[in-house]
């Protein structure tokens, strides 16, 4: 990937924490902030994906208990199913 320069001007409390976590994450600040970026970049792409008409007319028609675990019911289904435990 080509490399360019920004300049950014945070605080001196916001930097050296940065110098901080970079060091305990053994990174680098610009590898910190790439990886902030892109990760945020992702998050946006999945909000603008519109959602189908079919999927709006059904969503809200389920109601689970409070605390229901979803993996551990995908396991016991995968399970009884195919005798995978995952």
């Amino acid at each position: 990937m080509d490399s360019a320069k920004l300049t950014l001007r945070p605080s001196k409390q916001v930097i050296e924490l940065a110098h901080r976590i970079a060091a305990e994450e053994q990174t680098s600040i610009t590898q910190m902030f790439t990886a902030f970026i892109l990760a945020r970049g992702s998050q946006n792409m999945r909000k603008r994906i519109p959602i189908g008409p079919l999927t709006r007319s059904v969503s809200g028609i389920l109601k689970v208990p409070d605390g229901w675990d979803y993996k551990s019911e995908i396991e016991n289904i995968l399970d009884e199913k195919y005798g995978i435990k995952q």
